[in-house]
């Protein structure tokens, strides 16, 4: 005669990985190097091709104002970089924000210089990427999450 199994004979569940890399917000650090690497092209691009008008609200800019227009591109991707590698909350807002108003002058855009498949596959792509950082909100934090260790007595 075969014995029942019991509930003791089960498997116990696994335990909860609290340290995984999602856990610790690998990803989001991962995505900071590459707004920073972005930011970069971004800056070369620039100096490459010191003509080159960004077109912000349906709109450019020449002189001074065009060059402040340019280069706050990349200066933003840096410092959304660095918030996302540190994962910190202000970079977590900071990036809606950016994102809001790039999918708004995108938009505004098209309205006024007629529409462009690459703005909308870049709208659309940006907004699943938000998506994705509003799914993963939790792992930026309000302050440093370097722990301090206490001093030898």
């Amino acid at each position: 005669m075969a014995k029942s199994a019991s509930l003791t004979d089960e498997r116990p569940p696994a335990p909860h990985r609290s340290n995984s890399l999602l856990s610790r917000g690998t990803d989001i650090k991962i995505l900071g190097i590459l707004f920073v690497l972005s930011g970069g092209i971004d800056f070369f691009w620039i100096l490459s091709y010191p003509d080159y008008a960004l077109k912000v609200f349906g709109t450019t800019f020449d002189g001074w104002a065009g060059a402040l227009v340019k280069y706050q591109h990349p200066v933003i991707h840096w410092v959304i970089g660095y918030g996302f590698w540190n994962l910190r909350r202000w970079s977590f807002w900071g990036y809606l924000a950016y994102l809001g108003l790039a999918c708004v002058s995108e938009t505004i855009n098209q309205v006024v210089l007629g529409f462009n498949t690459t703005r909308t596959s870049m709208i659309i792509i940006s907004l699943l990427f938000g998506t994705y950082i509003m799914a993963r909100r939790h792992v930026f934090h309000a302050k440093s999450t370097i722990e301090q260790s206490s001093p030898i007595a």
